[in-house]
């Protein structure tokens, strides 16, 4: 509710440069910052993901290829007894032929006529023979069953070879996700400086601040009162009654900041409207019909003075102390206004007494 006078009255005591903290950083960098970083998080499940990928493929990879190389070793072996035993049958058999095989037996026979003897051999030779094929067929069927293990192997081997694509794929994305983290990292970091750097020109500017409310506290002694209108001293007079404990000399200091009694009550820049610059809204809270005509006019200076009255003793005015310091604060949160507010009011007491 700070009034034009006010403000220009501060212009004189309190120079002080343009500009903001909040305008100094720019926007809001801690913002940006708190972003980029729940971006970098988000983005950091994506990194793990597609690195548990990666990990799975080459894993794969890995075992089907170990998995091709046991089944050809096994193959290979299993080949190797086949050969070995198609070779040892044949070499018995090439044997029992080059020694006369069945007609050899037929003959001993003829020879020696004892038929019993040469039947048990020829008997016992086949059987031997048959026994023997029997072994390198079972041989030959467990060959055969390894070397299709293999080739199934072997064709995996090629399936899985072939996801190295895939493999090569999700190493890219971790790679591409991971150079994403960095630049978002980085722009993490510039924004944070940016903080920093916003942080410093905050703690310069508050302490400039609390230099100039030093000088204003001192600068106080120096106020002088405005005398009002013989209409305003009698609102502010009336008006302090309708907030018991309340004095006048408040409601007149307030007026002489916000107004000059009334001789400046243009809308402010912030808005603030009439003889004691209510904002709207809160004199559409607070505001009183002071000359009861019906009608609350932000500008009429009864209903303005009477409100004001109003407003202050909903915030604790009329308890005077500490209750009327944070009263005053309400109406403008400033502690040097509240200093000036006060002074001012001594010294109307001090004149109208």
């Amino acid at each position: 509710m700070l009034g034009a006078v006010a403000l220009a009255l501060m212009a004189t005591l309190f120079p002080l440069a343009t500009g903001s903290a909040h305008a100094a950083t720019g926007g809001d960098p801690s913002a940006t910052a708190a972003q980029l970083l729940a971006k970098v998080q988000r983005l950091q499940a994506k990194v793990n993901v597609a690195e548990r990928k990666y990990a799975r493929s080459f894993t794969t990879v890995t075992q089907s290829v170990s998995r091709a190389i046991s089944a050809d070793q096994v193959s290979s072996a299993v080949q190797v007894q086949a050969a070995s035993a198609q070779t040892e049958l044949l070499d018995r058999v090439r044997g029992l032929y080059e020694s006369g095989g069945p007609l050899a037996a037929y003959a001993q026979f003829l020879g020696t006529g004892d038929i019993t003897s040469s039947l048990d051999r020829t008997m016992l030779a086949s059987r031997v023979v048959s026994a023997q094929v029997a072994d390198v067929r079972d041989v030959q069927r467990e060959a055969l069953a390894a070397q299709h293990a293999a080739s199934r192997a072997e064709h995996n081997e090629h399936v899985h070879i072939a996801t190295v694509a895939v493999i090569n794929r999700a190493a890219s994305r971790v790679g591409a996700l991971l150079a994403q983290q960095k630049s978002l990292l980085a722009s993490a970091d510039q924004a944070l400086a940016a903080v920093q750097q916003a942080e410093s020109t905050l703690h310069q500017q508050t302490a400039h601040f609390t230099s100039i409310g030093n000088t204003a506290a001192a600068t106080t002694s120096g106020l002088r009162i405005l005398p009002p209108s013989e209409e305003f001293l009698s609102l502010y007079q009336s008006a302090a009654s309708y907030c018991p404990g309340l004095s006048w000399t408040i409601l007149a200091a307030i007026g002489q900041v916000e107004s000059g009694h009334g001789r400046n009550d243009g809308p402010s820049y912030a808005g603030a409207m009439g003889p004691m610059q209510f904002e709207p809204a809160t004199f559409e809270a607070y505001g009183i019909d002071g000359d009861r005509d019906g009608v609350k006019n932000i500008d009429d200076p009864a209903d303005a003075i009477y409100s004001a009255a109003n407003y202050l003793c909903a915030n604790g005015a009329g308890h005077g102390g500490t209750a009327l310091y944070n009263a005053i604060w309400h109406y403008n949160h400033a502690d040097w206004y509240v200093n000036m507010v006060e002074t001012l009011a001594g010294l109307y007491a001090t004149a109208y007494a």
